[in-house]
């Protein structure tokens, strides 16, 4: 047996994993991003939108700029459990730390959550599959499957890509068998081959029985990593996958379109027409 690999299959596997905690639901999520930077350390964790969208709430707020009411978001706060192990894999206990959601996306399912510390955390990041190479995924491909499931400390499960293009509420998800449960939601879907992260966990498929709903839990559909890109780049979180790009850069970035969209308002009010009402769901959090 070839210990080596499931030492690096540890790695690079269960340590980006956490358990979320938002208010009336509980999940998972994968450390993305974890780097020093300009203002001390910054961690990043990606998850599904539907398990912290109890803690997001879009309120009313005068802007003193445009003179108007806008919609804004108005975050709670989410707790993270990071694992602690020892013998290379078995979890004995998990470090609690409090994170902001910094953006989210209610139609594609995604959220992106930012550790409230400025200190290091002890934690690996996800190896993200590259980007305008999903062509190269194949059918049949290993993957394995990793989350909190039903609240326990990170499960993995085995399984295969099965489909492709698999299109629910107009959104496309990619379904393979590695069993997931309620809990794996946020959590992360990798190829086994390569331990590199290709999707999330986000659904599994349901049999109406009766007045019962059983769940088919080798029926798993994820979001792909190709969504994935698409909302950090629709985000502005681009930094996370290429270093063209800097944490400051984008936050600057995001909050000048906030300041365009209420300048829109005052404009409005000068030449006389109705004031349109802005949300700022779009950009996540910014302006709370």
């Amino acid at each position: 047996m070839d210990i080596e690999i499931y030492k690096q299959r540890h790695e690079k596997v269960a340590l980006p994993c956490v358990r979320i905690h938002a208010r009336n639901a509980s999940g998972s999520g994968t450390v993305i991003f974890n780097q020093d930077g300009e203002d001390g350390h910054s961690t990043y964790i990606l998850t599904n939108h539907h398990v912290v969208a109890d803690c997001i709430k879009i309120e009313k707020k005068w802007s003193a700029l445009a003179k108007a009411y806008m919609k804004r978001d108005i975050m709670e706060i989410v707790d993270a459990d990071f694992f602690r192990y020892k013998w290379d894999s078995r979890a004995i206990g998990a470090q609690t730390v409090q994170c902001m959601i910094v953006g989210y996306d209610e139609d594609e399912d995604l959220a992106l959550l930012k550790v409230n510390s400025p200190f290091e955390i002890t934690a690996a990041c996800a190896d993200l599959y590259p980007r305008g190479q999903e062509n190269e995924l194949l059918i049949g491909m290993p993957v394995i499957a990793i989350g909190a499931g039903l609240g326990e400390n990170p499960v993995q499960t085995e399984g295969r890509l099965s489909q492709f293009g698999e299109i629910i509420d107009n959104r496309e998800y990619w379904l393979n068998t590695a069993a997931t449960i309620f809990g794996n939601s946020g959590g992360s879907l990798y190829l086994k081959d390569t331990f590199q992260f290709i999707g999330i966990p986000s659904r599994i498929a349901v049999r109406l029985m009766g007045f019962s709903a059983n769940p088919i839990t080798h029926l798993s559909y994820n979001i792909p990593i190709t969504r994935i890109y698409d909302f950090l780049e629709d985000q502005m979180f681009r930094f996370i996958y290429s270093d063209e790009y800097t944490e400051t850069g984008e936050e600057k970035a995001r909050t000048e379109i906030r300041k365009m969209q209420e300048l829109k308002l005052s404009v409005a009010d000068l030449e006389g027409e109705d004031k349109p009402e802005i949300s700022e769901k779009t950009w996540g959090a910014i302006g709370e």
